[in-house]
C-alpha cells in the first residue's frame, strides 16, 4: 500500500509542549528530506507565530516544493481521538509512535521557545536515529548519490543541497533528547 511514513512536530505554546502528527502514503527518500528541508524553513521563519502551526504547518509539509507535487496526510492526533482508541486501551504515544504504519521512517521536528530547531530521522522501529545524510543511506542504500532511472543526478544534487541546509539550519537530536520527544505526554 505504498510508502508509508510519519512526520511530527512538537512546540511549545503557552508554556506547554504540543505536538502535529501526519501520517503520510508516497512519502520517502529525497522527497522525506525535501519535506524535511522546506518544514525547517517556514518554521525557522514562524516560530514565534506558534497560533498558526496547527492551521498552516500541514500544508507546508504536504506540499514537496522540488517536485511540484503535493500528497495529503492524515491527521493521526485526530484519528486517534475520532477512533476511540483510548477506551481499547492505547495512549496517544504509542498511538503515534508504536501503531502507525510505517515502512520509510519518521521525522521528528522539535521547535524550541527560543527558535532553536533540532530533528531525528528514524526507521520504521525507532531503533536508529539519523541525519539526512543517514536516512537517505538508510532508505535508499549506501549507492544514493549514484544516478538511476527513477534517480537522477538532479535529482541527487538537489537532495544533497537540501541535507546541508537541514544541517545549516537545525540540529541533530540525540538518542536522549528522541527519547523525551516520545515520552512527553501529548494528551
Amino acid at each position: 500500500m505504498g510508502q508509508r511514513s510519519q512526520i511530527f512536530v512538537r512546540y511549545e505554546e503557552n508554556g506547554q509542549k504540543k505536538m502535529i502528527a501526519r501520517y503520510y502514503q508516497w512519502n520517502y527518500g529525497e522527497r522525506m528530506i525535501s519535506r524535511a528541508r522546506y518544514g525547517i524553513e517556514w518554521l525557522k521563519d514562524m516560530y514565534k507565530y506558534t497560533f498558526e502551526f496547527e492551521r498552516k504547518l500541514y500544508r507546508i509539509l504536504d506540499t514537496n516544493f522540488d517536485m511540484i507535487d503535493c500528497v495529503i496526510s492524515s491527521d493521526i492526533i485526530k484519528e486517534f481521538i475520532d477512533g476511540d482508541w483510548e477506551n481499547d486501551g492505547y495512549t496517544l504515544n504509542n498511538f503515534m509512535f508504536y501503531q502507525q504504519d510505517n515502512n520509510d521512517g519518521k521525522l521528528f521536528i522539535d521547535v524550541l521557545s527560543d527558535g532553536t530547531i533540532k530533528y531525528a530521522f528514524l526507521d520504521y522501529n525507532n531503533k536508529k536515529i539519523m541525519s539526512g545524510t543517514e536516512y537517505m543511506k538508510w532508505n535508499r542504500g549506501k549507492n544514493w548519490k549514484n544516478p538511476t532511472e527513477y534517480f537522477d543526478q538532479e535529482d541527487v544534487d538537489i537532495c544533497i543541497k537540501n541535507i546541508k541546509e537541514i544541517n545549516k539550519m537545525a540540529t541533530k537530536m540525540t538518542a536522549d533528547e528522541v527519547k523525551e520527544f516520545m515520552e512527553t505526554d501529548y494528551s
